[in-house]
């Protein structure tokens, strides 16, 4: 096969993958001709893998499910390097295989409760700080051989587009193998017939729905057609195209979306969460106090709080509690939000704290795990 690098990403919503294609671009620019790019994933990661156009090969594979990976064991075996993005079983099971140069990318280290065993011997372990992780890796990360602290791996953008009449409504990737399928379909159904319900038909002349192709498959079935209302699956650079042409976004929570918004003078609103890292986002978006609008559990009757640091697993299940309870759930909460959102201008007077918060952070981070990949890579050649 000649020289390649494997690539997984989890299937976790759209931050794995795309921050995995902000860095493999870079990677691919800098790697010499003859080594090859590989990917292997499942769901919106493939997808979006596929629709990047930067990869040799894309394999489908379930890279939560150790079986699925022995499939490919040789794979993983010849590979001149292993690039993980917050696929946590495929650098461990690398790693049992005593596979060279193998490198893990971790956008959630504020988050986590303790590092999975395995995970700490890895190459490279490479921690996006969005929101400050040092704290809370002097906590759980003490063990990690290799940590390399970057920033962000999304573009950072501070340019104020000129805005159209238009709203775009972003569920993000709404996937994960932690996530019952049909419950989480059902929860963006609900929540988009909500919104639509409301004034945004009238108040706007065009209105963009966009996700991940499992969800988005889900609402076009037995949906309402709107002449003003286009749902559809969008490649990363058509919805970053979208994305800065209109004047308000209504979307999921999500680091991505946090990275790619805050910057570029746009009313936003946040809509519930359906797993465990957005719940906390959105409780870290409100103490920045960037104004704004957003809509987490706590504002409905029925919650029951939700600690910080669980385990990932616990977490995710108490936030479907709540989810659940929300699709039975006949109060206009979600309705008079979205209201007061469209009614309200007052985000534009936060339009210069939001550039000063995203003034903080470097932009080089995919140039950094790049290059640190190519320096693990070239010294094994000279072996």
């Amino acid at each position: 096969m000649g020289k390649y690098i494997l690539v997984t990403a989890e299937k976790f919503g759209y931050g794995p993958i795309i921050t995995c294609l902000n860095v493999v671009k870079v990677l691919k620019q800098k790697l010499d001709k003859k080594t090859k790019l590989i990917f292997l994933g499942t769901s919106i990661a493939k997808e979006q893998a596929i629709s990047s156009k930067l990869f040799d090969e894309v394999i489908e594979c379930k890279t939560y499910n150790y079986h699925d990976l022995s499939n490919f064991k040789e794979l993983f075996i010849h590979a001149c390097a292993i690039v993980s993005s917050e696929n946590q079983f495929g650098a461990i099971y690398a790693k049992q295989l005593n596979a060279k140069n193998v490198y893990f990318i971790d956008n959630l280290v504020w988050m986590w409760d303790k590092i999975t065993p395995g995970l700490e011997i890895v190459d490279g372990y490479f921690i996006s700080e969005t929101f400050s992780s040092k704290e809370n890796f002097k906590k759980i990360g003490q063990n990690i051989k290799n940590p390399i602290f970057v920033g962000p791996l999304r573009d950072i953008d501070k340019t104020h587009y000129g805005s159209e009449n238009m709203l775009m409504i972003n569920f993000g990737g709404a996937e994960s193998f932690m996530l019952e399928e049909q419950i989480v379909k059902r929860f963006y159904k609900k929540i988009l017939s909500e919104i639509l319900n409301t004034v945004v038909l009238n108040k706007f002349d065009k209105i963009f729905v966009c996700g991940g192709s499992g969800i988005i498959n889900a609402i076009m079935e037995n949906c309402s057609l709107y002449e003003n209302v286009e749902i559809k699956t969008l490649p990363y650079k058509e919805y970053l195209d979208k994305l800065h042409k209109c004047s308000h976004i209504i979307m999921s929570s999500g680091l991505g979306n946090f990275i790619e918004t805050v910057g570029i003078g746009k009313s936003i609103m946040y809509i519930p969460p359906v797993n465990y890292s957005q719940l906390l986002q959105l409780e870290e978006y409100k103490n920045l106090d960037l104004g704004f609008e957003i809509l987490n559990w706590d504002a409905f009757d029925f919650y029951k709080k939700i600690p910080e640091f669980l385990d990932e697993e616990a977490g995710v299940n108490m936030v479907v509690e709540n989810v659940a309870k929300y699709l039975k759930d006949n109060s206009k909460t979600l309705y008079n939000k979205v209201i007061h959102f469209i009614d309200s201008n007052k985000q534009t007077n936060f339009f210069s704290k939001r550039n000063s918060y995203i003034s903080n952070f470097s932009s080089d981070a995919p140039e950094i795990i790049a290059n640190y990949i190519l320096k693990g890579v070239n010294n094994e050649n000279t072996k």
